[in-house]
Parts: structure tokens; sequence; C-alpha cells
């Protein structure tokens, strides 16, 4: 199994519904967020969520080159309606050391083209969520469907000091912390079920469950990797 990546560092240029979702789900953790739009009233929504708001205009290539793009790990651009202008800005991020560039597309053929000048990840909003509708209605497993849900998140997360070299039992996390260990993830290996008696080391990757208001618990964003 790979390891997956941890970013730090986020430009989100758009700030449509699907956008603004990004800027919202990515302020939950400890993280890094410019939000980018030439709409003020979508920029006073985003400041709530955001580290910077900048009114920028992505389809004019100076104001792409005021953002200073490579100085941000991953840059995505969740606009769909002008595609041009997104295949330029992902050409600047690209060309600027942006590790990681995420565009929004709105069909295979732009995908296709997003493709060849390197985009490093193409989101086609509709099609993923229809895809995960399909899989819920043919039977889907537990994770996918509690990784939809408006109740609980999913996360993946390093233990805490204080819980290290001890047991579940010991550390009591479900009644202190309100997280269900579902797994372990230690190197390529991932132990599933979780026993009372497992003990907790360093460099195990915890996969947890929480009820969505409990991650208000911003004392335990920095040890959060991915949310499913």
């Amino acid at each position: 199994m790979t390891k997956k990546r941890t970013y730090t560092q986020f430009a989100v240029l758009g700030l449509g519904r699907f956008g603004m979702s990004i800027v919202q789900t990515l302020s939950e953790y400890d993280v890094s967020i410019l939000a980018c739009d030439n709409n003020e009233t979508k920029l006073r929504w985003a400041a709530d969520y955001a580290s910077h708001v900048v009114h920028a205009d992505i389809s004019d290539e100076k104001d792409l080159e005021k953002l200073g793009l490579g100085n941000f790990e991953v840059v995505i651009l969740a606009t769909g309606e002008d595609f041009e202008a997104a295949q330029i800005a992902a050409m600047i991020a690209k060309e600027s050391g942006v590790k990681h560039v995420i565009v929004k597309a709105r069909n295979n053929r732009q995908k296709t083209i997003l493709e060849r000048i390197g985009v490093n990840e193409i989101i086609l909003p509709e099609y993923e969520m229809g895809a995960k509708l399909a899989r819920k209605l043919v039977g889907a497993n537990i994770m996918d469907i509690l990784g939809e849900s408006d109740l609980y998140t999913i996360t993946e997360m390093h233990p805490m000091d204080e819980w290290l070299n001890k047991s579940l039992q010991e550390t009591d996390i479900r009644r202190n912390y309100n997280l269900t260990i579902l797994a372990i993830r230690y190197g390529d290996r991932l132990k599933i079920p979780v026993f009372p008696d497992t003990v907790i080391t360093d460099g195990d990757i915890l996969i947890t469950l929480s009820e969505k208001k409990i991650n208000d618990t911003k004392h335990l964003f920095d040890k959060i990797l991915t949310k499913i």
C-alpha cells in the first residue's frame, strides 16, 4: 500500500458551489488555504474559512502571475465555466512548479485535454456523484456509505502522544475523544478488526469514525492525514 502524502498549502481558484465545498472541508484541517475568485460576495463567504482571499480573474494571465502559484503545493481549479482559462491556469501552475494540480472538468473530452497538458488529477463532479449513487444502489460497503454520510466522518490520523504504547482499553479513546478505531495501518499492513488490547505504537495510522460535529475538536486536526 502506498503511503498518502500530506499537503499543507492549497490554492483554490473559483468559488462556485464546488470550490466553496473544497474550501470549507479543507478549513477543518491545519492547512493554509488561498481562496480566489472575481466575485466579492463569494470572497466574503470564503473569508470565514480560508487563510487568505484574493480578488482575481483566473482568465487574466497577469492576475494569475500575481498569485504566486508556485508557493503552493496544491492548486485546485474549481471553475468549469471557462475551460480555456482553466487550461491556461493549469499550465501556469505546472510551469510554476506546483506539485499537484487538480482541475474540474465538465466532460470526458475536457478530461482528455487536461491529461495531455500534465494535470495531476481531474475531477468530474457529476460523474463521480453518479458513480457513488450507483454503487450505493447495487450494494456498496459500509465504508462507502459512511464516507458519504452527513452525520459521520472517516479519517486517517496519527495517534496523539498520550496514546502511544498504550492499549485502546487503556486510552479509552471512544469515551474520551468520541472516536471509534475502525482499523490501524502500519507500513504496508492493515489490522482489522482492532481489539481492546491492541497497543498503539509510533508510526501507526489510525482509521477512525466520528460524528461530524466532533470534528470541531481543533486539537485533533494536526493529527489528521486524510478525510474520506
